[in-house]
């Protein structure tokens, strides 16, 4: 039972970390996005620590994700710098999240029903997100939506690097840039809708095409 006690505390003590992480990156984002920190300004790991009260590791990790998301750039013996929104950056890795999952579509057709219930619940709940105006959880609603089908390719190099490319990141900089352009994601949603209904009857060509549409219409956003 001891073992098993120091195991648990374990676990407990990296899911809160874990939760610091995104916790202490959200804000960052949030810093970055609105001019609070622009682009030069460097980030140290110990003042951040000290400011939200915890080790350095959480603020490594958080930091890492920006990173790897291209909003900071860290270098050696310097530290880590804000770089801003990249938006040529960002426009690339839509159009390679939209070659991703065009193929994916591919893969996964015929869709099982699960993955089919799946993406019509994470749809409504981004039209009661719409409703509501509330953004972050439009986001989280989304990425469901879209990670199913990556999930539903059985490509598992597919999920990994979908996975790696910190969609919740990014996300947070499209969904900005959408709704200064279009005003809400109503428009947006209606191609989820359409999207889902090609997928129900079947049709692969039609699916894909409305993929790349949905994709083409974030990519815009920031030209």
């Amino acid at each position: 039972m001891k073992g098993l006690g120091a195991k648990s505390g374990a676990v407990v003590h990296t899911v809160k970390r874990l939760c610091m992480r995104d916790h202490i990156r959200d804000v960052l984002v949030a810093r970055i996005l609105d001019g609070t920190y622009p682009a030069g300004t460097q980030l140290k790991e110990l003042t951040l620590a000290r400011e939200f009260n915890v080790s350095q590791a959480p603020i490594r990790e958080a930091l890492r994700e920006l990173e790897g998301s291209g909003l900071v750039a860290s270098e050696r013996y310097r530290g880590t710098r804000v770089r801003g929104a990249d938006f040529a950056e960002m426009r690339e890795s839509y159009e390679l999240r939209a070659t991703l999952e065009a193929r994916a579509v591919e893969l996964a057709f015929p869709c099982a029903p699960e993955v089919i219930a799946e993406m019509e619940h994470c749809l409504q709940a981004m039209i009661v997100a719409a409703k509501r105006n509330d953004s972050e959880a439009y986001l989280a609603e989304a990425l469901g939506f879209h990670r199913s089908l990556i999930v539903a390719s059985n490509n598992r190099t597919f999920v990994a690097v979908w996975d790696s490319l910190h969609w919740d990141v990014r996300g947070r900089i499209a969904v900005e840039r959408v709704a200064k352009k279009s005003g809400d994601f109503m428009p947006l949603i209606a191609l989820h809708e359409a999207l889902l209904g090609k997928i129900r009857a079947g049709l692969t060509e039609e699916a894909v095409a409305m993929v790349r549409r949905i994709f083409a219409v974030v990519s815009a956003a920031f030209e």
